[in-house]
């Protein structure tokens, strides 16, 4: 059985099957509602619920405003009647669509001994459109796929650049790193996520542990490609230097860009020659700003990290929940 979902106060609307989740309707009919993780742990996807009803898979941890009918998790939620659901973000999104294409490896650039970066040719003529700070899913050869984000603006020049951190007792990474080669072809389907640059003059903080480098770099290309003017401070987190891969990049971007100012931060470095911060990244930004009232924060990486920055600087530093933007590596 279907229904109707009618999203205000943008007038768009698609069909929900009853047996499928709402994100999945809305991205099948080619409407990109937010999200995040896609299963139900981030909270990235939780929409106003005007009217209708809905169901979730059992187990699943919801708020009280789920419970209570007004919001729903979009990516967990199946619809039990007509919906009408309050989602102006949508706009941002059109001309995206999600896409399953073929890409062929053709760089693979060990950065750390925990680190590589891939690079991705996708097939002659394939227009791959995203936003900035998205994700999409690689697929290997052996079946395994797993989620990664793009770390360029754009793949005008068909590549797309992904930052992969090695699970020692992973299904993927340990593949990606021993046996995945140049030339070798990969799936790759998306865009996905509603981590992307707001409109706002306010200024910014960019939050970045490990990995989570990756989207902040395509935030920061999109920027230096505006010629932004506003604020800008990075504060990018590991536990050693060499977990700061593109640390030289980024002190680039420092002297380049007057609007730009970039603190690394090592939490277990333990060398004489580390003259820089140290501890937790997020605690460096409590340091430095204790009023972030006004400002805007992109973090990524870590969920631990992602959710100590955003309870901190909400309860500590005055910065609106509603300014505060994440994509953590659940």
């Amino acid at each position: 059985m279907t229904y109707h979902v009618e999203i205000q106060p943008v007038g768009k609307h698609f069909e929900a099957d009853a047996s499928g989740s709402v994100l999945d309707a809305a991205l099948k009919a080619g409407i990109m509602l937010k999200h995040g993780c896609r299963d139900g742990r981030c909270g990235d996807c939780r929409t106003p619920l005007i009217s209708g009803q809905v169901v979730y898979p059992d187990g699943l941890e919801l708020s009280s405003t789920d419970q209570n009918g007004e919001t729903l998790l979009t990516c967990q939620a199946r619809a039990t009647t007509d919906l009408v659901i309050d989602a102006p973000e949508v706009t941002e999104f059109e001309g995206i669509s999600i896409q399953k294409v073929i890409g062929r490896i053709m760089g693979k650039d060990q950065v750390a001994d925990d680190v590589v970066i891939l690079e991705c040719m996708l097939a002659p003529g394939t227009q791959f459109n995203y936003l900035p700070g998205q994700y999409v899913d690689l697929t290997l050869a052996t079946g395994v796929t797993r989620s990664y984000s793009m770390a360029k603006r754009s793949a005008d020049d068909g590549r797309i650049e992904l930052h992969i951190r090695r699970v020692n007792d992973g299904q993927a990474t340990p593949y990606i790193f021993d046996e995945l080669q140049v030339k070798n072809r990969v799936t790759l389907e998306g865009p996905f996520g509603s981590f992307y640059l707001r409109e706002s003059d306010s200024p910014m903080i960019l939050l970045a542990s490990g990995t989570g480098f990756a989207p902040i770099k395509a935030l920061m290309e999109q920027l230096i490609e505006r010629e932004n003017t506003r604020p800008v401070h990075l504060y990018w987190g590991g536990r050693r230097l060499q977990d700061l891969y593109h640390n030289e990049l980024c002190q680039q971007w420092q002297a380049a860009h007057p609007w730009f100012d970039y603190t690394p931060v090592l939490s277990d470095e333990v060398s004489g020659d580390w003259v820089g911060r140290r501890g937790f990244v997020h605690r460096a930004v409590l340091d430095d700003y204790q009023d972030l009232s006004g400002y805007q924060v992109y973090a990524c990486g870590a969920p631990i990290v992602i959710e100590s920055a955003k309870k901190d600087f909400v309860e500590q530093c005055g910065l609106s929940q509603d300014a505060f933007f994440a994509d953590a590596f659940v």
